[in-house]
């Protein structure tokens, strides 16, 4: 059970990460890539909360790599910037426009890597509950809610719908070309069943008092009470570098 205050650090974390991809430099970027994927398997708060969140992550690694070596080769060949780092097929690779793909591969990894591992490591019922309990409105609360809910939902929906047009004999799988026209078939019936399920769960929590604010009677948690000096101090490192990233910008 994931408790309110590791829910509040794992946020505070979040903040400091995306801070640094920022103001930091790309070489400190990439470190910190590779230390989020190895906390995933050290920091057990930071685990998956279920084994297809875990199959997730390790396909959005997986995915993020190849994405970021196509980043990297694409600059190096358009961005003619520095000396000739290498030459295929007369196709010549630069030094400058490698370090540029690298810094904007780093930076969009490591602010990629810091949500999503917060969001697979984190139960919806338990980020639902601390939001509540920080006082956020139940209408915002609700909104978010539905919108974790039907992306979670969303891979197996869409198998479900592929298993029935194929089915039927729709050519869902017969190339590209009959795939991309079967897209609007298996698109239409994804979103009018998410917006009718989504009224239908809405309608449901409505009545059942979800947006009201009920006085809840409940012991302190001693893991919250208090001042969290680790939260505390995560926000005050990623203050500090953002003034130090500001500063550094206004007298450079």
């Amino acid at each position: 059970m994931h408790s309110l205050s590791s829910i509040q650090r794992k946020l505070a974390l979040v903040l400091l990460l995306s801070v640094c991809a920022f103001a930091t430099p790309w070489t400190f970027q990439a470190v910190l890539c590779v230390l989020i994927v190895a906390a995933r398997f050290v920091i057990p708060a930071l685990r998956p909360s279920s084994d297809r969140s875990s199959k997730a992550f390790n396909r959005f690694i997986l995915y993020s790599i190849v994405v970021a070596t196509l980043v990297i080769l694409l600059n190096s060949l358009l961005i003619r910037d520095g000396n000739v780092w290498a030459s295929f097929w007369g196709f010549a690779m630069y030094e400058g426009g490698m370090v540029f793909g690298a810094r904007t591969a780093a930076r969009l990894l490591l602010l990629s890597f810091s949500i999503l591992l917060f969001f697979v490591s984190t139960p919806i019922h338990d980020l639902i509950k601390f939001l509540q309990e920080r006082g956020l409105h139940p209408s915002l609360v609700l909104v978010l809610l539905l919108t974790l809910h039907f992306l979670e939902q969303l891979p197996g929906r869409i198998h479900q719908i592929f298993l029935a047009q194929q089915a039927r004999g729709a050519p869902v799988d017969a190339g590209i070309f009959s795939r991309t026209k079967a897209l609007m078939s298996i698109l239409s019936p994804l979103v009018l069943s998410s917006i009718v399920e989504s009224i239908e769960r809405g309608t449901a929590l409505e009545l059942r008092g979800f947006l009201k604010k009920p006085a809840l009677r409940r012991s302190p948690d001693p893991m919250v009470t208090g001042i969290d000096w680790f939260s505390a101090g995560l926000l005050a490192a990623a203050t500090g570098l953002l003034l130090y990233a500001i500063l550094r910008w206004l007298t450079a």
